[in-house]
């Protein structure tokens, strides 16, 4: 049986395959910011891409994408705009969530 840490980047791994094959190039992985973490930093085309992988593998507590609530957004944006402002300042910055619900993988342009 694996443990959590292990479906999450199992979820993650699956994730970046998804995006790459999408055309998104990934850039980094697991960027540890102070207040929290990115999933995963993508450029498509000219636009940075801040990615959250949310994965579910019941659906007790309802669909993954729920997960992703307006007090998980606000951090995401927080931190992705201090991330922003040491790497790429001027970048157009977009927030995806690629969830996991099962077997069932979506992609969520422009989630919030």
């Amino acid at each position: 049986m694996k443990n959590n840490g292990e479906k999450g980047r199992q979820g993650e791994d699956r994730a970046s395959r998804y995006l790459t094959a999408c055309g998104y190039r990934v850039l980094a992985r697991n960027v540890r910011v102070p207040g929290g973490e990115i999933d995963a930093v993508c450029l498509d085309g000219p636009t940075l891409v801040i990615v959250e992988v949310k994965r579910r593998d019941s659906r007790k507590f309802g669909p993954a994408l729920h997960a992703v609530d307006a007090r998980k957004r606000a951090t995401l944006r927080r931190i992705a705009a201090d991330y922003a402002q040491i790497v790429a300042p001027s970048a157009k910055i977009r927030f995806d969530v690629v969830t996991l619900d099962g077997q069932l993988l979506s992609l969520h342009r422009n989630a919030f």
